[in-house]
């Protein structure tokens, strides 16, 4: 699986390359040959079969040749064996310049990777440790590589993000983590985790993260280089950082065509605005939309997700530093300064802590702040856009927002509809997004199929416009070279089987109370009715689902049913 795993994730890659590739195990037997090869080989099925039986001309005496005669051209035969594995590549020597060049394009893009990156299998083992993670967590790949997460870090089932996401199934985007290695080291990341499916089923988790363990000084360095980069460019470009308009934003229903105006007419005054919508509606399109349409275009657009940061650090990246305020401290400019006679936009608000609410309200009060160490009052001269994914009276219900802080970041609400909301627009938006993956996946699809778009219209969309957007990408994964269309067979089928249960469940939806507790009560029912149809076997209900069987007891026990539920 491990192997299979690893294989999916550079398959792509290494069909581009005008090189044969071929992999074998430790019985000569083909694990993986690329698009080149197959072709120059005419090679159609090949999965376990010695490479002798189906690439008789590779051999002569029994033993691999170092050069083959094919189609008038001469081709370099080169065989590497690294443990089980044997690596095989045909070059065609007449554009051998051509492929050195294009290897050492791939070796450098490979070798600039700064993120670690971490894969997981099924079972919480880890089957790739890239370097950038073995750097910064200070573990060999052997030490980690094999071994299971919670034999090699300080967690358990519950705390683990990768086995959270490996029974979920729901990604974690931008968030903080901080664990110790069992050898007692403190790791700080920004990491977003996220499953990986084949066939339709959980094969595993890959973690892209970003090291913070000294992000401090990281952000005040990084804040001086772009105050001397500001310097630099004086007036040029300075709106480089918002790249979206009005016209960027898709749809043609009533709902978003009413947004739009609301936006157009908000952008025209300098007050501040706070942006509510679920997760994945596009708060921050409209954040840039209204910055390039306001009085404050030619200044600069400054975003931070205050998620992503740990409090201590996003005061010193917002008010900025003085020289000797904390050890290796800078004098450097704030979001705030950065942000002159521009927009700064706070991203996830109702993350930040109520202490730098505080302070933040007080810089929206008086117009004015000091850097951290600092004695000198500052001018503020930005206009504060803001946002949040819960209903604002609810985060002020549940002191996720101060009141008073609110009412300052509140002058103008703006509240853009869930997808469920503008299901008109479904289509336009897949157009958009099969238009975008076409570019980046060399397919040609022109179109979805009527029962995929029937489908899309009846599901719930949880998240929104981005989860529609990685479907679509999913889909365009699974596309041949030659479809035109779009289908539902292209679908991952845990979404296929998800999307396939929305009708028959949507009579039943609750017509008032919390989001939240309405889908939780769908959940619930979906999982009953399927229980009671394999007559509680569980194992039976989890594959008919498209869950694992531990997720579905886990979500057995979080919902309380029992066998008498299903009776």
């Amino acid at each position: 699986m491990s192997t299979k795993l690893a294989f999916e994730q550079i398959r792509k890659i290494l069909n581009l390359l005008s090189v044969g590739i071929i992999v074998l195990d430790a019985d000569n037997k083909a694990l993986f040959i690329n698009n080149f090869a197959k072709k120059l080989l005419q090679i159609d099925d090949f999965q376990f079969i010695d490479l002798k039986e189906i690439c008789p001309q590779l051999y002569e005496n029994n033993k691999l040749k170092d050069r083959l005669q094919l189609n008038n051209k001469t081709f370099r035969v080169e065989s590497k064996r690294q443990g089980d594995l044997a690596l095989i590549t045909l070059e065609d020597i007449t554009t051998i310049r051509s492929l050195e060049s294009e290897n050492k394009w791939l070796r450098t893009v490979f070798d600039s990777i700064h993120e670690g990156v971490h894969l997981t299998n099924t079972d919480g083992i880890t089957i790739l440790y890239n370097e950038a993670c073995s750097k910064f967590e200070g573990l060999n790949k052997e030490e980690v590589v094999g071994k299971k997460i919670t034999d090699v870090y300080d967690v358990d089932e519950e705390n683990s993000t990768q086995l959270n996401v490996l029974r979920t199934g729901m990604p974690i985007v931008e968030q903080y983590h901080q664990y110790h290695t069992n050898d007692g080291k403190k790791i700080d990341l920004i990491a977003s985790t996220y499953p990986y499916y084949e066939n339709g089923r959980i094969a595993g988790v890959y973690s892209v993260n970003r090291d913070v363990t000294k992000m401090k000084e990281f952000l005040v360095k990084t804040a001086e280089l772009q105050r001397r980069l500001a310097d630099e460019q004086n007036n040029e470009e300075k709106n480089d950082q918002a790249h979206y308009t009005f016209d960027d934003i898709i749809g043609e229903s009533a709902a978003i065509k009413q947004v739009k105006e609301t936006a157009k007419k908000i952008a025209r005054n300098e007050s501040s605005v706070l942006i509510y919508g679920e997760t994945g509606t596009g708060k921050e399109l409209f954040a840039q939309s209204i910055h390039n349409a306001s009085t404050f275009l030619e200044g600069p657009f400054i975003a931070i997700n205050c998620a992503a940061i740990p409090e201590s650090l996003l005061e010193s990246l917002l008010f900025g530093t003085v020289k000797g305020a904390f050890t290796g401290a800078v004098d450097a400019p704030g979001l705030f300064e950065q942000a002159e006679n521009g927009t700064l936009f706070l991203d996830e608000i109702n993350s930040m802590g109520m202490h730098l609410q505080a302070k933040l309200l007080r810089v929206i009060q008086e117009k004015s702040f000091r850097r951290i160490g600092g004695f000198n009052q500052i001018k503020v001269n930005c206009r504060v856009i803001s946002s949040t994914n819960k209903e604002p009276a609810v985060a002020i219900k549940e002191q996720e927002i101060r009141q008073d802080l609110y009412y300052r970041l509140a002058a103008v609400t703006l509240y853009i509809p869930p997808l469920r909301e503008r299901t008109e627009d479904i289509k336009l938006l897949s157009q958009h997004f099969i238009e975008k993956y076409n570019k980046q996946f060399g397919t040609s699809v022109e179109m979805i199929s009527s029962d995929l778009q029937d489908l899309f219209v009846r599901h719930h969309w949880p998240g929104n416009i981005r989860e529609l957007q990685h479907v679509i990408e999913s889909a365009m994964n699974m596309v041949d070279a030659h479809d035109k269309v779009l289908d539902i067979k292209n679908v991952p089928l845990y979404l296929r089987q998800k999307l396939g249960q929305s009708r028959h469940y949507q009579a039943n939806i609750k017509k008032s109370g919390k989001l939240n507790d309405i889908l939780q009560e769908i959940e619930k029912q979906i999982i009953v009715d399927t229980l009671h149809k394999n007559q509680g076997n569980i194992s039976k209900t989890a594959e008919e689902l498209g869950i694992f069987r531990q997720a579905l007891q886990y979500r057995m026990k979080k919902f309380k049913i029992t066998s008498n539920s299903i009776k």
